[in-house]
């Protein structure tokens, strides 16, 4: 009760302060990362953001996601873009992703700065595009906008002097075997993965924003992150990988954006599901060995494929 007492005192200071109303926007557009239109799941999204990039000595990425959410948000104000899509975090969310992909992939130098902003403005346009373009199927955008921007980007460093890439990382843990004891921190590198994060304390805080705005949800994204695990073992996943969280992070996209998107959730929508994450993990698979030679991340495409996918298959069934 005292949380929602809080959230009505906010919304009431919101209405009347617009330096508050624009700090709204920006939380919300951190937890629409997640499909979470809440302010203080937002802020909690944003403290773990900081959190990882410290735990990973890369502060940057905190200060790039801040930077790129509040250039979208100003340009999508400036442009008078759809107004409750504008209060909602929708203009926010992928520049939030892409800001920190940029600043998790490339070296750090102010043409990095320079391009972070750029692309923040970019993903507004390319979203208020895509929104236009998938009215027509009732189809949301989701991160369509942060895969395409990130992708041309990286495709486009080696044409440039001034922008250069971070060496890959190729030292990992060898693991020879996956126990019981690895399912439960490895479901919860999955979830932090959805912001590129490989810390099971970021992912623990990325949990708990969830569960301030719906346990349901947060139910869905954790058992997608298991199912997804469990798949990827059941085929002979790289375990590396698989301990890593790196074959879970788009089924917990999958799961959340299906229930969110469900009329009922009943046994019927939890098979349908199910069905979806299998899929979420074929076609991650799929994309990296397709992607492989331009040495290109799979980001969260497989998610967008397949909610797409689903979302329409189940237009069809509501019209039965």
């Amino acid at each position: 009760m005292k949380i929602i007492s809080v959230a009505n005192q906010w919304h009431q200071i919101c209405s009347h302060n617009p330096c508050a109303r624009f700090t709204d926007v920006i939380l919300r557009s951190y937890g629409q990362v997640m499909l979470q239109n809440n302010a203080l799941s937002g802020l909690i999204f944003l403290l773990g953001v900081l959190m990882g990039g410290y735990l990973s000595d890369k502060p940057a990425i905190g200060a790039a996601s801040l930077v790129a959410v509040i250039s979208a948000n100003i340009m999508a104000y400036v442009y008078q873009l759809n107004e409750k899509a504008w209060q909602q975090g929708i203009y926010g969310f992928n520049a939030c992703l892409t800001g920190i992909a940029l600043a998790t992939f490339c070296e750090n130098s102010p043409y990095l700065w320079c391009t972070i902003v750029l692309a923040s403005i970019l993903s507004v346009f390319i979203t208020k595009a895509l929104s236009t373009i998938l009215q027509q199927w009732y189809l949301p955008c989701l991160t369509m906008p942060f895969i395409l921007i990130t992708w041309i980007y990286l495709l486009a460093i080696p044409s440039f002097s001034a922008l250069s890439r971070v060496q890959a990382d190729t030292a990992t843990a060898h693991i020879t075997s996956f126990t019981l004891l690895h399912l439960l921190p490895s479901s919860i590198l999955g979830i932090a993965e959805v912001f590129l994060f490989n810390s099971t304390l970021v992912g623990i805080t990325f949990l708990i924003a969830l569960a301030v705005n719906s346990l349901r949800i947060t139910l869905y994204a954790i058992t997608g992150s298991i199912l997804a695990i469990g798949i990827a073992l059941m085929y002979g996943g790289q375990l590396e990988l698989i301990t890593l969280g790196l074959y879970s992070f788009n089924a917990v996209l999958t799961a959340i954006t299906l229930i969110t998107f469900s009329n009922s959730p009943d046994s019927k929508t939890n098979l349908y599901i199910l069905l979806a994450i299998i899929l979420t993990v074929f076609t991650q698979s799929a994309l990296t060995t397709l992607l492989k030679p331009y040495a290109l991340p799979v980001l969260t495409m497989p998610f967008v494929v397949v909610s797409w996918l689903w979302l329409l298959i189940n237009q069809t069934l509501n019209q039965r």
